[in-house]
């Protein structure tokens, strides 16, 4: 054999020897995480989860030798390295995954009631007022011997026992409304209502026909003004759940002194804990469903009704025993009688089927106005109580209010 078939032989022996020779390095063992991740495969499919030692171990084939990343877009090259002369498109991007969303922190206002018999009503006024404002808290009414304080919802029942304290219970409520559906119910709707907003100002500023100006003004007057409305619900709605709030009122004990201590009849105890600051209720086995007025915003889809503006007037409902039967006027002629010496201007009304009391705060420049409705529903009796700040609110909410019971209700 001569050089040039000696040089032959060896290049074909050593490029035999480099085809058959691994170019990657012996895979590593499986371990059992690799083992436990192929098992959450197959179980994420519905398979059966095989176990490692039901493959043979027989080793993977060697991987593709790497390729350089080609830009998006770029042109493909065949495999005589010639450029394609159609880019390849570029593949949409993979959906990201959507992992659940955390559930949203509950929103809870706490409204609590207590009625206290002590020696000294501006004593016990003055510090129920000081506990609110040491947890940092603020009072939002002050009526003679009545005071509602607004306190951090996180010291609420910490507080509220310390009111308790105070003086002799005579009578005390707590109720607890969840306003986190209402709150994001509303939210929603405010982020759509910008949108809106914000479309509409972008077709003014290209439309050119006055016409077409002229009604595009006008949709975002009535766009802005029912965003206000409802960003004012959520202000309130916030405020609520931030800050609870706790009513206290004051008895004096002279005043029972030499008070007729006969028991009240039975079936009219609950009269008796009737108060406009006591949001409380007796049975609320239904809700007692209206229509929410106008300004107001429902506090809790579900449980008992009530409903609150921003600046305070506040709607709620409960359903009592009729027992003794009666009808609505039988039954507010029965609370007059029992409530209406402690307060001023009381008149009887008919709204719908309701028939109401209306009662104004006595001796005051600028009096509270609390309505207590009654209708009848069988064996049971709805009650309808409103509560108004100022005359200036009642003037303002009052017609609202009353379509909202012309309107009736679930019963």
């Amino acid at each position: 054999m001569n050089g040039r078939s000696v040089v032959c032989a060896l290049v074909v022996l050593a490029a035999c020897a480099k085809s058959s020779s691994p170019s990657y390095q012996t895979a590593m063992p499986s371990s059992g995480y690799a083992d436990y991740e192929g098992q959450e495969v197959m179980a994420s499919r519905g398979g059966r989860a095989e176990k490692a030692e039901d493959y043979a171990p027989s080793p993977p084939p060697p991987p593709p030798p790497p390729m350089a990343p080609r830009p998006p877009g770029a042109p493909r090259m065949d495999l005589d390295g010639a450029a394609d002369l159609q880019p390849e498109p570029e593949p949409a991007p993979a959906p990201s995954p959507s992992p659940t969303a955390p559930a949203p922190a509950r929103m809870v206002h706490y409204d609590g009631y207590a009625q206290l018999r002590v020696a000294d009503p501006t004593e016990l006024l003055d510090e129920v007022v000081a506990l609110a404002e040491a947890v940092g808290g603020r009072t939002e009414n002050l009526y003679g011997m009545q005071v509602t304080v607004r306190v951090p919802v996180a010291v609420f029942e910490d507080t509220y026992r310390q009111v308790l304290a105070l003086g002799d219970v005579m009578h005390k409520t707590v109720r607890a409304d969840d306003v986190t559906a209402q709150f994001l119910a509303v939210d929603l709707r405010v982020a759509n209502l910008r949108t809106t907003r914000a479309r509409l100002v972008a077709l003014l500023a290209k439309a050119t026909d006055e016409n077409e100006k002229l009604r595009l003004l006008a949709e975002i007057t009535r766009v802005s003004e029912e965003l206000d409305a409802f960003e004012s619900q959520l202000r309130t709605l916030s405020d609520l759940a931030s800050m609870s709030r706790i009513s206290v009122d004051a008895v004096p004990r002279q005043a029972f002194a030499n008070a007729d201590r006969r028991p009240e009849l039975h079936g009219f105890e609950w009269i008796r804990g009737m108060s406009p600051f006591n949001h409380g209720v007796w049975d609320d086995d239904k809700r007692v469903e209206l229509v929410v007025p106008k300004g107001l915003v429902a506090l809790s889809k579900t449980g008992p009704y009530s409903a609150e503006s921003a600046d305070g007037v506040t709607l709620w409902t409960q359903r009592v025993p009729n027992d003794p039967v009666g009808d609505a006027g039988f039954w507010i002629d029965a609370a007059g009688d029992r409530i209406s010496a402690e307060f001023a201007n009381p008149k009887e009304q008919l709204v719908g089927a309701w028939s109401c009391l209306e009662l104004d705060q006595p001796g005051a420049d600028l009096p509270y106005h609390w309505s207590v409705c009654v209708r009848s529903a069988g064996n049971k009796l709805d009650v309808a109580q409103v509560f108004y700040p100022t005359p200036d609110l009642y003037e303002r909410y009052q017609k609202d209010v009353e379509a909202s019971l012309s309107g009736g209700g679930a019963t």
